[in-house]
């Protein structure tokens, strides 16, 4: 959540900058942008009448790419704004209204794609313990079993772990502030602090537009959610870029660009703090250098389902049902993804029973009947065939433990999917969904093992993720959904 904020400057169109509008930016608390005009922009689309006597006003405005301001000392690009309001008519527009999601702050952009950052910097939720490294030491010195001495506090400027994934550079960094001594004669009190934060950096081999490094970020911040098995939110995010003629600034090292807006998960309302959190694994388990070219890796090939798995943790409202079916039809896709040659048969035994068809049916006079034998016949496992055949990547110890009974899994998710996507009656006759929601729930934990698993987790890892505290209730919970079918 945003604070609430406001800059107050001049305005204009990108590609008229003659033009200019005094106004007001305002940011809201859930980081939404409305640039309120005195005066406003001509964005009406008119075409002369065939008589010359005047023009025909189109119902749709003119678009509008990008509108420049400088208000308080900072340059702005409001990116791809929407007019919801105009007061008054072509040269009499008295005031304006614009919304935008997305706006730079210490920038003039030329166009939309132009190539001009040469780094991203991104922060986002659990990424300081989930890194396992910190800056701080603290050593306590013992005495016969007690506590004696000077405590000593150590502090290492910054801790850098690199990546490489294609060609792209990631890299992650654990800083912290030096020591700031604060004394307060009257107060009577001193007090010594810091603040430690981790930030990953984006190299691409190139410049590249502001909006290029949009997937990769999401990418992270994916992986952040998986990890965490929370929704992790962006808490800052910035573009680097360097001096030129066309954009002016500090010649000796990078200038940041604040990248402002509404993001995929906004962490509203405020995640609540706790001193330790539960992760599924961290960079204890795999290190920095090899868990992100494998996971950019993964999320590049089975891109659709990871972005249905974890869009249902970032919007974490909806019915059950719906919910439901999206976990059913990520899961598919997960399985299409990373199997992409399971079939039932071998490719040369369906060509084979192909041709025995055809021979069969070569003097049948159905034209229906010879279509469907050559076009409606296709060598893809069942549904239920995949649940089982993903069940099977994670260890089948730690599976069995999560499902119990992974052939029912499959039928009841089956089902489920079945009766919610075809609107049968059944899925709507049981007015209790809890049984609906473990199902879910399990599904998705069993989903983020089978992920694990893609990574190169081995089954110790996969065994210590059954036991967070939400996949361990999640199991409690289904065995007895479980148990309670078998006694109906």
């Amino acid at each position: 959540m945003a604070e609430p904020q406001y800059w107050r400057g001049s305005w204009s169109i990108a590609v008229e900058p003659e033009t200019v509008r005094q106004g007001v930016l305002h940011r809201d608390e859930e980081d939404r942008f409305r640039l309120e005009l005195v005066g406003g922009f001509d964005i009406e689309v008119r075409e002369p009448l065939p008589d010359g006597r005047g023009w025909a006003v189109k119902s749709e405005s003119r678009t509008v790419e990008m509108i420049h301001g400088t208000a308080e000392g900072h340059l702005f690009t409001v990116l791809v704004p929407q007019a919801i309001h105009t007061t008054g008519f072509i040269e009499n527009i008295t005031a304006q209204s614009w919304s935008s999601n997305r706006v730079l702050k210490g920038i003039h952009l030329a166009r939309l794609d132009e190539p001009v950052f040469t780094r991203a910097h991104l922060q986002l939720n659990y990424l300081l313990q989930w890194s396992n490294r910190t800056t701080l030491s603290l050593i306590i010195p013992m005495q016969d079993g007690k506590q004696g001495g000077e405590l000593e506090v150590h502090r290492q400027p910054e801790i850098v772990m690199t990546a490489q994934h294609e060609q792209m550079q990631c890299g992650l960094r654990i800083r912290s502030h030096e020591f700031n001594v604060e004394r307060r004669p009257a107060a009577g009190t001193t007090t010594i602090q810091t603040t430690e934060w981790a930030v990953l950096d984006i190299d691409p081999p190139s410049a590249l537009p502001y909006d290029a490094f949009d997937t990769i970020n999401r990418d992270l911040q994916d992986l952040l959610t998986f990890c965490a098995y929370v929704p992790a939110a962006s808490q800052d995010q910035s573009l680097m870029y360097n001096a030129s003629a066309a954009h002016l600034g500090h010649t000796e090292f990078p200038n940041e660009v604040k990248v402002m807006g509404r993001q995929i998960y906004c962490g509203t309302p405020p995640v609540p703090e706790t001193p330790f959190h539960n992760y599924l694994f961290t960079l204890d388990a795999l290190d920095f250098s090899e868990l992100i070219p494998r996971w950019l890796g993964l999320k590049e090939k089975a891109r659709l389902g990871c972005n249905i798995l974890f869009g249902l943790r970032y919007i974490s409202e909806g019915y059950v049902g719906n919910r439901l079916l999206g976990i059913a039809t990520a899961a598919e896709s997960i399985h299409r993804a990373l199997r992409p040659t399971k079939t039932p048969l071998t490719p040369q035994q369906f060509k084979t029973l192909k041709q025995k068809l055809r021979d069969a049916i070569m003097d049948d006079p159905d034209d229906n009947v010879r279509a469907f034998v050559n076009n409606g016949l296709h060598n893809n496992p069942t549904y239920r065939e995949r649940l089982l055949d993903l069940a099977d990547i994670p260890q089948s110890a730690v599976v069995d433990k999560l499902l119990t009974d992974r052939e029912r899994w499959a039928m009841m998710l089956k089902r489920s999917r079945n009766d919610l996507a075809h609107a049968n009656e059944r899925s709507t006759a049981n007015a209790d969904t809890s049984a609906a929601f473990w199902l879910l729930e399990i599904t998705y934990a069993l989903l983020h093992l089978v992920l694990m698993a893609e990574l190169g987790l081995d089954g110790e890892a996969q065994r210590r993720a059954l036991e967070h505290p939400k996949i361990s209730w999640a199991r409690t919970q289904f065995q007895n959904v479980l148990d309670g079918s078998m006694s109906e």
